[in-house]
């Protein structure tokens, strides 16, 4: 079976989701500044499943909501540089978006966020998000810090990730999610306890979604 020829089941993007935001946050301190490492332990944990998965870098571009519900859009174009994985069915995978707004902009103090979009794990694209991609990422871990936490969060994702025989056994009902709004295959979106996506939904729904700036 070509694992690739379809999307990603849900039982492996729950657990692979699950695994490597929770890791990396409690590793890293807070995931939403470092997506290169997201990205990467997120491929890895799929090649590990037999799952072909690539790092791009490129530009990329989402709608955040602010504090007086105003929106704007947000993330790396220019001279900034942002990290996703991507598969051969074409799904776009972002575990970093839903944690955006916990971003700081050094370039903008007012910029005072409150909802950001869901993670993203599809081949659909909602028009809230933006994705230019440059190429396949070589990952340069440079830093002694950075390849620490690397092999950290790595092996602790792959010591804990179930075999993929386990994954598709596992009805849809014991699916463990992260506590993250994320959008599956399908446009399938699962919301979070607190109901982030729906606050976020309407809020575009009411101001429209503005010009993208790439």
């Amino acid at each position: 079976m070509n694992l690739n020829s379809e999307p990603t089941p849900l039982s492996v993007i729950a657990t692979v989701s699950r695994l490597v935001t929770k890791i990396t946050d409690r590793i890293s301190g807070d995931r939403s500044e470092f997506p290169l490492l997201v990205a990467c332990v997120t491929a890895e944990a799929l090649r590990k499943l037999g799952y072909q998965a690539d790092v791009f870098y490129g530009q990329a571009a989402w709608i955040e909501t602010m504090e007086d519900m105003n929106i704007m859009w947000v993330g790396c174009w220019g001279d900034h540089t942002h990290f996703w994985v991507a598969t051969p069915y074409g799904e776009v995978i972002d575990l970093n978006t839903s944690v955006s707004y916990r971003k700081k902009s050094h370039s903008n103090p007012l910029h005072k966020p409150k909802y950001s979009p869901p993670m993203l794990w599809s081949r659909e694209v909602p028009k809230f998000y933006r994705y230019l991609p440059e190429g396949i990422a070589e990952v340069d871990l440079d830093s002694d810090r950075d390849q620490r936490w690397f092999k950290l969060c790595l092996s602790e994702v792959l010591e804990k990730l179930p075999t993929l025989e386990q994954l598709l056994q596992t009805a849809d009902e014991n699916l463990d999610f992260p506590d993250e709004a994320i959008l599956c295959p399908g446009r399938r979106i699962l919301d979070d306890a607190a109901q982030n996506f729906r606050h976020y939904d309407r809020a575009i729904m009411i101001k429209g979604i503005p010009d993208s700036p790439f």
